[in-house]
């Protein structure tokens, strides 16, 4: 795997976003693409409510970033320049060709459209083709059965449960689910997603969350 193509800065293009380097100046766009408490319920690293809530957040990924473990993005629209959400590189690991895709979360708002899909194809194609991982993972709560249909229909294959294995901020613990990607399957996999983002959308927000 080429570490390099996960130290910043980083770059990634999709159809409809664009993820862009974490930087301290996101923490207002952030706080507002996390207003609607759905957003953040179940992250193990909640968005908090105030913008030094995220400040705070933001110290912690880019001290991550700096030890070489994380790569945090903003995901922002390319039509109008929005910061919708957050994502990132995690256990970034050349030894074994590996890396995980998490830390992700994206405006209610946009839920239900095809960003999530187009993101998650841009860091799909750059840990591939770019970084040249072998297995890329994602996981996400087994309460979360929202974010586990949006993982499965990615491709991924769900591997199993890891119980309890995570500590919350509420100092309870998380029981993970977890899905993965293997070079071999990447092929297909892209394919799968440019099929559906082939098909059309007009760029508008679904949810009634986008109101301030």
């Amino acid at each position: 795997m080429r570490a390099s193509a996960f130290r910043p800065p980083q770059r990634l293009e999709g159809r409809y976003v664009a993820l862009e380097p974490l930087e301290p100046g996101h923490a207002e766009a952030l706080r507002h693409a996390a207003r609607d408490p759905e957003v953040s319920r179940l992250l193990v690293a909640p968005v908090g409510p105030t913008v030094a809530d995220v400040r705070r957040l933001i110290g912690l990924l880019l001290e991550r970033q700096t030890s070489g473990i994380d790569l945090p993005f903003v995901t922002r629209l390319r039509s109008t320049g929005t910061v919708v959400g957050m994502s990132r590189y995690i256990h970034i690991d050349p030894e074994n060709d590996s890396v995980e895709i998490g830390g992700t979360f994206l405006d209610s708002a946009f839920w239900r459209t095809p960003l999530n899909t187009d993101a998650k194809l841009a860091q799909l194609r750059h840990a591939f083709e770019i970084g040249d991982a072998h297995r890329v993972w994602l996981q996400t709560d087994l309460r979360n059965e929202r974010s586990q249909r949006a993982i499965a229909r990615l491709g991924a294959l769900r591997e199993g449960t890891l119980r309890e294995d995570r500590r919350l901020a509420d100092g309870g613990y998380r029981t993970s689910v977890v899905f993965s990607i293997l070079r071999s399957e990447w092929p297909g996999v892209r394919g799968r997603l440019e099929a559906a983002l082939a098909r059309p959308w007009d760029g508008a927000p679904v949810s009634a969350a986008a109101s301030p």
